[in-house]
């Protein structure tokens, strides 16, 4: 009688443990379907040219990513027929630290849609202003020369980067809705369909401010800019906020109202004066967000928001 109940112990138990195994394994596979955009394998579509040269500079360079399809030898690589939008990605680190390898997270995204992506290294260090704003002008000249060969269609560029990236995107997109603004202004060859400003500094001058009373040892402006009494000329020449007009392509800034680095106050800036000219603009809040401190809803949020922002403007 006792080993009959011991094996009915023993069954129970291993029981209860397949049941356990069952629950967790419909668990992942819920989980999978609710995290996996889609089941199609994607990747084998696109390929990358690293470090393709826009200047002289050995900090002139940028990756490319175009679709595709793989061949095999000789030519490996048969880029689409067709144009593709695309991406031009700007990465941050205060025009000082940062570089484009670690940033794929941010436009993989654009990839997995079928987007070609310009990522985008430029010159930056201490006391180095102008030069990453010089830079970003210089790329998109470059791909209004190069368009053609790499497939990016000219009527769907859309710019954007993060932190002093996003102000980067900014001031290429807007100075390139203003003819005469800039030499390399190239607003008649190309057209920008939106930008997509992640947190990005608009008045350099009121940031300096701002950094200098509340983070003097976080005064990202000031080293780049290097001395103070220049910061007003550079502010003036290099400040997103003042290439705004009627004629600016749609802009979404993507911003946390507890940003100490970006104030929340520069976010709201370019959003006044968008709205005073009457141009498509989209300021997202994200309350409780730092500076690239966002929950995961957040992250989901933002994604969604930056398809549909680019939906409702083709």
């Amino acid at each position: 009688m006792k080993f009959r109940i011991v094996i009915i112990l023993v069954s129970f138990y291993f029981t209860q443990i397949a049941c356990k195994h069952t629950t967790k394994d419909e668990q992942v596979s819920s989980l999978e379907q609710t995290e996996v955009i889609s089941t199609k394998f994607w990747a084998h579509h696109y390929n990358m040219e690293m470090d393709v040269a826009y200047g002289n500079d050995p900090a002139q360079r940028l990756d490319i990513y175009t679709h595709g399809t793989y061949v095999g030898e000789p030519n490996w690589f048969e880029r689409s027929k067709n144009k593709r939008p695309t991406l031009v990605w700007i990465h941050g680190g205060g025009w000082r630290y940062g570089n484009k390898e670690t940033d794929a997270w941010f436009f993989i995204h654009f990839l997995e849609r079928g987007w070609n992506v310009v990522n985008v290294e430029y010159r930056k260090g201490l006391g180095t202003a102008p030069d990453a704003a010089e830079d970003v002008l210089t790329v998109m000249k470059w791909i209004s020369e190069n368009a053609e060969e790499y497939r990016l269609d000219t009527d769907k560029i859309v710019v954007s980067g993060a932190s002093a990236g996003g102000h980067l995107a900014l001031l290429a997109g807007l100075v390139n809705s203003l003819p005469e603004s800039h030499p390399s202004y190239v607003g008649d060859k190309i057209r920008i369909q939106a930008i997509l400003n992640w947190y990005g500094a608009t008045d350099l001058q009121k940031k300096e401010a701002y950094l200098s009373a509340n983070l003097p040892n976080e005064n990202f402006v000031l080293n780049w800019v290097g001395e103070k009494e220049k910061i007003p000329e550079i502010s003036r020449k290099y400040s997103p906020i003042h290439y705004v007009t009627e004629n600016a392509p749609p802009v979404l800034t993507i911003q946390g109202d507890l940003d100490t680095l970006t104030s929340y106050h520069q976010a709201q800036l370019l959003h006044e004066k968008l709205e005073s000219v009457g141009t498509e603009h989209h300021l997202l809040t994200l309350k409780g967000g730092t500076h690239l401190g966002f929950t995961e809803e957040q992250f989901q949020l933002i994604f969604k928001t930056i398809f549909e922002f680019l939906g409702a403007n083709p």
